[in-house]
């Protein structure tokens, strides 16, 4: 009973002590770039709670993990013709901005009952700061703008596994809180979305605008084992979102309005690895990762300022997102505390974001404007991981990683405006073809001492989107009004590094 006690009391004074410190103590695969499922660890437990069965003892466990983007070219380019191909008019936006990310865990796993259970406070977020300017045809003025972007989420963890015949069972309760807020400003106008009805104030290819806080609840179920000589992990997990609350504020001069509403959603996904041994410690590893996950926010207000208090703002937004990767690789054990890895993956990355915003008046007619699909994006990816690591000594161990990509992406840009009196619509159809590459890099290392393991690393990246693409503006009697050519570039560069620390 005291043992216990005494236990708990430790693990409260690191939790106040070292609040905002962890992600890592997989500071051994932030060394090595993060090669999951191609590189066995012991924070595996955290995919797949079963794992955790196979610690002794009580440790502790922390960690920080800081990644820094400078995001140097952010641009779209919107062309505008006429039916008969000539040039009307172009919308030109420059943007570059920062990205400061932020990852931390604390912890402990230690044995309960005939399993051992695992209590851990993670916390991610994001925080972005861009602005830019924009241009079109016959003006020597420049425009600016600004987006900004935060994301909070704060989670607690609780892991338990045990041995079951020749296998082990896992499970995972997760309960998040987070927090999520995307902001565009311009000319005066917060949160401007009506799209090519108005293109030179058209921030949403760049992002949607929403204020959002909610709580959301995640399950595992998970099994560890021997099937014949291979040693396979399989985890299912599933979540849903709830006590959800959404808002939205756009202004144009003094009108403004300020509109409330819910956040709902669900995610559903899986992870199979499976490691298959031959001879002379070369083992085959192998992945299949999927993951679904869709999320809706909606609201409404009433107008003020000069907006009439009369009219009514009803909004919804929407996202869906789709993840496949598949692969594998090889796996070397050279003796003495040396390992290298390859392996070569496959990623399938489907989107679909979308805002729909109407006006409504109080003779019940009303307008809309309606961002379905914008975009949708899918991606074809092939990624190639290399890790290594080399002892220097039984306290001291060197890491390496590289995890250069290629993808072709596509994405679709849909914009409807549409008027119940008289009955129109306006569609603009824009699709975008092209390619996503970039490279990242690690090294990292472990200190050993006689109670506890440091494993500090740092990382690097670049990654740069290239899109290009063409459509049409349709009228409401169905004629070609104008066409459209538009492009689309991201550039940015990466440089973070942390530190992991387990006390045994």
């Amino acid at each position: 009973m005291k043992k216990s006690c005494l236990f708990f009391v430790i693990l409260g004074f690191l939790v106040f002590s070292l609040a905002g410190v962890s992600y890592a103590w997989q500071g051994r695969m932030g060394g090595m770039g993060d090669p999951y499922g191609l590189v066995q660890d012991e924070s595996d437990f955290l995919i797949h709670p079963a794992k955790i069965a196979n610690g002794k003892g009580i440790n502790f466990y922390g960690g920080y993990r800081f990644n820094y983007t400078d995001v140097n070219d952010w641009s779209y380019n919107l062309d505008r013709f006429d039916p008969a191909g000539a040039l009307t008019n172009f919308y030109n936006y420059d943007t570059s901005g920062k990205e400061y990310k932020h990852d931390a865990l604390l912890g402990a796993a230690f044995p309960l009952g005939p399993g051992r259970m695992g209590l851990f406070f993670t916390y991610d977020g994001k925080r972005g700061d861009y602005d830019g300017n924009e241009s079109r045809l016959g003006t020597s003025v420049l425009t600016d703008y600004d987006l900004t972007s935060k994301f909070d989420n704060f989670a607690l963890r609780l892991l338990y596994g045990l041995p079951s015949g020749s296998f082990k069972l896992g499970g995972e309760f997760q309960l998040a809180y987070r927090q999520e807020e995307n902001r565009n400003f311009m000319l005066g106008r917060l949160n401007y979305i009506l799209g090519t009805t108005n293109p030179q104030t058209n921030l949403t290819p760049f992002q949607l605008p929403y204020d959002s806080k909610y709580w959301e609840a995640l399950l595992k179920g998970s099994l560890e084992g021997k099937v014949g000589p291979a040693d396979v992990e399989f985890t299912l997990r599933g979540g849903f979102i709830f006590g959800g609350d959404n808002s939205l504020m756009l202004t144009e001069g003094t009108g403004f309005f300020d509109s409330s509403g819910d956040v709902k959603g669900w995610r559903i996904g899986g992870d199979l690895w499976m490691r298959y041994p031959l001879s002379n410690g070369i083992t085959l590893p192998f992945l299949l990762k999927i993951d679904y996950q869709k999320k809706t926010r909606d609201g409404d207000g009433q107008g003020e300022g000069t907006f009439s208090a009369l009219w009514s703002f009803p909004h919804e937004s929407k996202e869906k997102s789709f993840h496949l990767e598949a692969g594998g690789g090889v796996n070397k054990d050279l003796g003495k505390g040396t390992r290298i890895a390859a392996g070569i993956y496959y990623n399938y990355l489907q989107g679909e974001y979308g805002i729909k915003f109407r006006q409504i008046f109080p003779t019940l007619d009303w307008r809309e404007w309606d961002h379905s699909d914008y975009p949708a994006s899918n991606e074809h990816q092939v990624m190639l991981r290399l890790a290594g690591e080399l002892e220097l000594s039984p306290s001291v161990t060197l890491r390496m990683g590289l995890a250069p990509f290629f993808g072709w992406v596509r994405e679709d840009f849909k914009f409807a405006y549409s008027t119940s009196a008289p009955p129109t619509i306006t569609t603009d159809d824009i699709s975008l073809d092209g390619y996503r590459w970039g490279i990242g890099a690690s090294i990292g290392g472990t200190m050993k001492f006689q109670r506890f393991t440091v494993e500090p690393f740092i990382n690097a990246g670049y990654q740069k989107l290239n899109l290009k693409g063409d459509g049409e503006n349709t009228l409401p009697s169905g004629a070609i009004g104008n066409l459209w050519e538009m492009d689309k570039i991201r550039k940015e560069w990466s440089i973070g590094g942390g530190f992991s620390v387990k006390f045994n």
